[in-house]
């Protein structure tokens, strides 16, 4: 049996048909590899689709890609056709199919395949007579397109399927991620006549409406071989003869099937593996990674293994046919092979396949994996259970609210065969607050923006974060001065908000509704008077409109009092005025005729969010206020088409109600826990109290009102729970960058980069840098200032004095004509543009302006410029004082004051030289 796709041009996960090819049964000795056939390689219909796709496809991939979790349920519709239930009988059929369904589901859970796919079958539908809808034929292309589309209009319904029979069915449908279909027909790919394939399934198909299909022929036991390998096709597995380092191999998805290999031996290559892994990558897969609560009315699979319901006679029925049964004189070969032997034949037959495991072959024996082994008891079915919940992980931030997790695994047991798995989450997350972030610090996605590696090596703070609606958690960046966002990476950090002005988080790549209780997934929210799941009967709405047009200037158009709540203000339309708001504390927005860039501002206590968009304006705020707000209208031209303004304030805000003696007779005085406090630490365990507040209670009304009214009644003690259990740790603290050591070209940098633990305050102290996790951060870094416009200009190197008895040649070259000599140039610093003297030179970079000169030997007979005694020669020279100041500190550097002639200009150091010299050998 040969497996091969029927279109090798496209690569993409849709669209592509694969198929099997059977080789027909032969005796054991023949060959069975044959070269196939050209005409099984053509292109499928929907050539055209797949290359629209596939020009997409590594995009979408790169762009939507999720991670892995542990463990992907395929919840599966399998339908056997007429033919096959007529050939077996309805009972036999049924116990047929879920036997081979066992078999492909223990191959998906083998280790090889390094994730866990449970194969669950949903649905099982025997056909007692074929649909008018359903067009089976030898046209398997046409077979597997009518069964899609039939399967997709039949399983939409909650119903049964006419007259046949659904074992295991319910009114309410479960879902389908991909549907089997079982039949006799022998069928070819694409050509309407019998021939040796057994197979077919569209690559990647599955999840998708009328693509999730595969047609499979009933050609024994093997086909739970053709099933897996086919259902392995429509998750993105391609054969592993395409990938030359899996090519010519024993595996699941080989192009051809090895006689005598038992398919509970088989695994999956790790190219199978890789491709499996790339395509739950893809968003094409994500319905394997949600179960249907109704599909725990699935079909349970047999958990015995599939040769303790098929006996060795049965078995040979199965590929011989009713008259077959097994040679008993194999039975020390049968678990290698199944020999049969059909009622008037003289001699056995086999297919090479063995026998399936489970068949027994001796006295508490049976065949495992092709060998006659002892029986080892099978296990009921299991059904999985978690482990413990591990340990939280560290806050995501440092600064402000951020995320953590932790993590279990469905191992307490695992699942065994037949048996349920874990419900539930394996990740659970959890809110955690920190200190708030230091004002003018860059937000957190900004942050992340910053800290990419393409950006941050030479343009620091240069890209900042953009938002893009419908990708909320997908980093975006913008480069400074450009308006086109630029795809950093496909999911942010995990605590991200969603938005500037948004309280919910990205986890996991996704936007996660954090509650008022502030806990991720709650769908807790404040009513419109500030209390957490309120029923907003606390406070009152106050809305009114403003259309004064005449004036110029400021003109107020509203007091909103001081606990105002969800204030919100709005133009009608467009206009040329402008919006102005102002506390008794000179915070304002649009005051004193300064007009804002949008954004948001702290005014009377509270964040105010300035929107305008062109002419348009709005001013929104949460609340509560701490001092009154003064709206007002800054009228140009005598345009204004109206603002509208509403706020909410508590009920018992007026002396009205507060006044009314008999509704305070009626009143009853409570304390209430009306919310939590702070943690007491920021990290190692600490606590956070409620706080109690005295409410009043009025035709079953609550208002928190002033505790003084509670005084009659016994305050509670407040309720207690552990927050920020999470263990304090310790991190490395940069400074900033010290100025460049040039103003211009190449210097260095500098910075202190310490390591710090925090305390549960909050605070950090100093620590040793071993406590730190990771590389210590740099501490000196290259820096470049600005091009420098001075540069060193140096002259030619001639000679420094005139001598009557040395040449011009000698002159040019060294001072002296014998011994050491010293050559001098001219090095000054030159302006780039003037000409002129420059003062910025680098100091560093300075070309020498002096260097040693070496000529012959001197003849110290003859050479009576040399000094023998320094004494006789302060004697014999009088010295009135160095004449060439500039250059005596370099004759004495350079040992040269024993030649008379440098003595005689530089006879003051030289003498001062001469002395030192005395001293340190006295």
């Amino acid at each position: 049996m040969l497996i091969q796709p029927v279109n090798t041009s496209e690569t993409s996960f849709s669209g592509k048909e694969h198929f099997i090819r059977r080789r027909r049964s032969t005796k054991s000795s023949h060959s069975l590899k044959s070269h196939i056939p050209d005409e099984h390689c053509k292109v499928v219909a929907e050539k055209k689709r797949q290359k629209k796709m596939k020009s997409t496809s590594d995009w979408r991939e790169r762009r939507n890609a999720i991670r892995l979790t542990n463990e992907y349920t395929v919840e599966t519709l399998v339908v056997a056709d007429a033919d096959m239930v007529q050939y077996h009988g309805a009972e036999a059929a049924q116990r047929f199919i879920l036997t081979v369904m066992n078999m492909v589901y223990n191959m998906f859970q083998h280790q090889s395949l390094g994730i866990k796919v449970s194969i669950r079958v949903t649905k099982l539908v025997l056909l007692r007579s074929r649909p008018a809808k359903l067009s089976i034929g030898h046209h398997g292309e046409r077979s597997l397109e009518s069964f899609c589309h039939w399967q997709n209009e039949e399983y939409g319904g909650a119903k049964y399927l006419g007259n046949n029979q659904v074992p295991g069915a319910r009114d309410d449908t479960p879902p389908v991620d991909a549907a089997v279909f079982v039949t006799r027909t022998d069928f070819c790919v694409h050509k309407d006549e019998p021939c040796d394939t057994v197979g077919i399934a569209y690559l990647g198909g599955v999840c998708s409406a009328k693509r999730k299909c595969v047609l499979a022929e009933d050609n024994g036991l093997n086909l739970a071989f053709t099933i897996a390998h086919e259902l392995g096709h429509n998750m993105g597995m391609s054969h592993d003869d395409d990938h030359p380092p899996c090519a010519g191999r024993s595996h699941i998805m080989s192009g051809e099937w090895v006689k005598g290999r038992n398919p509970s031996d088989l695994s999956w290559s790790s190219c199978s593996r890789d491709d499996l892994e790339n395509f739950l990558k893809s968003k094409v897969s994500t319905c394997l990674l949600v179960t249907d609560p109704r599909s725990q009315y699935a079909v349970r699979l047999p958990h015995k293994l599939p040769g303790m319901h098929y006996s060795a006679d049965e078995q040979c029925q199965i590929l011989f046919g009713t008259n077959a049964t097994f040679c008993k004189n194999m039975e020390h070969l049968m678990c290698a092979g199944l020999w049969c032997l059909v009622e008037g034949d003289t001699s056995c037959k086999t297919k090479l396949d063995p026998p399936l495991d489970g068949t027994e072959c001796g006295a508490d024996k049976w065949c495992r994996a092709g060998e006659c082994v002892s029986k080892t008891p099978i296990p009921e079915h299991v059904d999985g259970d978690w482990s413990m919940w591990s340990q939280w992980s560290m806050c995501s931030r440092t600064c402000g609210t951020g995320v953590r997790f932790r993590q279990r695994k469905c191992d307490n047991p695992p699942p065994g065969p037949g048996g349920k798995n874990c419900r539930g989450a394996s990740v659970e997350h959890t809110v955690c607050e920190n200190l708030p972030c230091p004002k003018g610090v860059p937000s957190f996605r900004d942050q992340q923006c910053q800290a990419h590696d393409r950006y941050t090596n030479k343009k620091k703070s240069l890209l900042t974060a953009v938002v893009v609606d419908d990708k909320p958690c997908e980093l975006f960046c913008s480069p400074l001065g450009k308006d086109s966002p630029v795809l950093v990476t496909d999911r942010v950090l995990d605590g991200t908000p969603c938005g500037p002005y948004e309280t919910d988080l990205c986890v996991h790549g996704k936007c996660q509704k954090i509650g008022c209780d502030g806990i991720i997934g709650s769908a807790a929210k404040e009513d419109r008077c500030g209390i957490c799941s309120g029923d907003g009967k606390t406070c009152k709405v106050v809305k009114g409109d403003f259309n004064h047009t005449k004036g110029m200037g400021y003109i107020e158009a509203a007091v909103i009092p001081a606990g105002a709540r969800r204030i919100r203000v709005v133009e009608d339309k467009p206009a040329h005025s402008f919006l102005a708001l102002k506390d008794s504390s000179k915070r304002s927005i649009n005051s004193d005729w300064k007009i804002e860039l949008p954004g948001e501002f702290q005014i009377a206590g509270t964040t105010v969010r300035y929107v305008r968009r062109g002419l348009w304006e709005k001013i929104s705020a949460k609340g509560p206020t701490k001092i009154p707000l003064h709206l007002m209208v800054l009228l140009f031209h005598d345009q204004n088409y109206g603002i509208h303004y509403e706020y909410t304030i508590p009920v018992n805000y007026t002396a009205e109600n507060r006044s009314e003696p008999e509704k305070q007779q009626d009143s009853l005085y409570i304390w209430t826990h009306s919310g939590w406090e702070g943690c007491s630490v920021q990290c190692g365990g600490g606590e956070r109290k409620t706080i109690v507040s005295c409410t009043r209670i009025i035709n079953k009304t609550m208002t928190v009102v002033n505790d003084s009214d509670c005084q009659r009644v016994n305050r509670p003690e407040p309720q207690v729970r552990k927050c920020n259990t999470h263990p304090c740790q310790s991190r490395w603290v940069t400074g900033h960058w010290s100025p460049c050591s040039a103003t211009c070209e190449k210097g260095i940098q500098h910075r202190e980069v310490t390591c710090v633990y925090q305390l549960q305050n909050g605070t950090y102290v100093n620590t040793r840098d071993l406590y730190c996790l990771g590389n210590k951060p740099a501490t000196v870094q290259s820096c470049e200032g600005r091009d420098c416009l001075s540069i060193w200009e140096a002259s030619e190197w001639s000679k420094l004095f005139t001598f009557a008895h040395v040449s011009v040649s000698s002159l040019l070259q060294c001072s002296s004509t014998c011994g050491k000599g010293l050559q001098s140039r001219v090095v000054q610093c030159m302006h780039k543009v003037t000409g002129r003297h420059g003062s910025e030179c680098p100091v560093l970079s300075k070309p020498a302006a002096y260097r040693q000169c070496h000529q012959e030997v001197c003849n110290e007979k003859i050479n009576v410029n040399t000094i023998t005694s320094p004494r006789l020669a302060a004697l014999t020279y009088k010295c009135t004082g160095d004449q060439w100041t500039v250059y005596c500190r370099v004759i004495r550097e350079k040992n040269l004051c024993q030649d008379m002639r440098w003595y005689q200009r530089c006879c003051q150091t030289c003498r001062d030289f001469y002395a030192n010299k005395m001293q340190q050998k006295s």
